[in-house]
């Protein structure tokens, strides 16, 4: 029984010593914050870079494979990649030199730094393809509003939420609002 005892002390303490928890300081913790961030800044710049070189392998490594995209379009409420790569592809098809301004880049992070949420205005113009028939049109939608979710998933950062919405003019509900 003696036996048993000791060697059931000896698995304790073995597991205990497996169980040492890390405490940070405060400075390093901000370091990992800070540089998260940076991460997160800099993904959201370059999260459409896939219309500007036109490929839909760039899109996939963009997204999460559960994402969610919701456009200014009626239709436009797509769960999953399947559904959003049918929407990318067509979309990649028409869109021309691409340019993306953005303002008001409002970033909020999670406690453990590997997932955020962000809103931002932003301004998006593009030509569509010279055809035969066609010299290519111009287009430009400013003030869209921009709002997403990405999510740290095996080590990238990927879009696991996004909404693109233009502002109606005037109040589609009546009530009074104070500026």
């Amino acid at each position: 029984m003696e036996k048993i005892f000791i060697v059931f002390l000896l698995f304790l303490s073995i597991l205990n010593s497996c169980n040492e928890v890390v405490n940070l300081n405060p400075e390093d913790e901000k370091k990992i914050s800070q540089k998260s961030e940076q991460e997160v800044r800099d993904f959201i710049a370059n999260q459409y870079n896939f219309f500007s070189v036109g490929s839909i392998d760039v899109a996939k490594k963009t997204f999460a494979k559960d994402a969610i995209i919701i456009g200014t379009d009626e239709s436009e409420f797509l769960v999953g990649w399947d559904k959003i790569k049918t929407s990318l592809t067509g979309q990649i098809e028409v869109i021309e030199n691409p340019k993306f301004v953005t303002k008001d880049l409002k970033i909020v992070m999670s406690d453990n730094s590997d997932m955020a949420s962000y809103s931002q205005i932003l301004n998006f113009s593009y030509r569509t393809p010279t055809t035969e028939s066609s010299s290519g049109v111009k287009y430009e939608i400013n003030d869209i509003r921009n709002s997403g979710v990405i999510k740290k998933i095996d080590g990238n950062w990927k879009i696991v939420q996004i909404h693109w919405s233009i502002g109606v003019k005037g109040q589609v509900i009546e009530y009074e609002f104070q500026k």
